[in-house]
């Protein structure tokens, strides 16, 4: 996995054409993540992912990111977008021109990111998991967080799904629960 200065500085380092049609995708363990403007045109022009913006160790400004499963990659495929596998742990989609309307200039879309960053909350880490302190008959966990993910294991219809989506689950249920503690 690359480090996250060096995903950073590939996401300034864009030229404008690159800056308008290019996702650069991030593999972390079973999942993909964009960052800043690849989040964005994620964002805008793929899905309504979740976005999360968080202060990260060695980094100055907080970092916007968004995250899918890497089996779902063909779901949010949009038709005509080209695939290019840049490393073992990463990939690029280059989304095809004309989603992008011809009269929005790279400066628009630039102003439309600020704006669009500017809009996210910051997500603060709790003190009990920064401390590793836990009160007296306090839990780590929230009951609604815990009953939601259990909600979502029990409606999941296992027996229709394959072993590779069962894992992808099993996966996104672990990272839940590992965000909680």
């Amino acid at each position: 996995m690359a480090q996250i200065q060096d995903i950073l500085a590939r996401e300034q380092e864009r030229d404008d054409g690159e800056s308008r049609t290019t996702i650069h995708l991030f593999q972390e363990g079973t999942f993909y993540r964009a960052y800043e403007w690849s989040a964005w045109l994620c964002h805008k022009y793929i899905s309504q992912f979740k976005v999360t913006k968080r202060k990260l160790k060695n980094i100055e400004q907080p970092v916007l990111f968004v995250g899918f499963p890497i089996t779902s990659l063909q779901k949010y495929m949009p038709e005509g977008v080209d695939v290019a596998a840049t490393s073992e742990k990463s990939i690029d989609l280059i989304l095809p021109e004309e989603m992008v309307p011809d009269d929005v200039t790279a400066d628009m879309m630039h102003v439309d990111f600020e704006q669009w960053k500017e809009s996210i909350p910051l997500v603060e880490p709790s003190k009990r998991k920064e401390s590793g302190v836990v009160a007296d008959g306090d839990s780590p966990f929230t009951r609604s967080s815990i009953t939601g993910i259990m909600h979502r294991v029990l409606a999941f219809p296992i027996e229709n799904k394959t072993p590779m989506q069962c894992m992808a689950f099993l996966a996104e249920v672990k990272q839940q629960l590992a965000e909680l503690i």
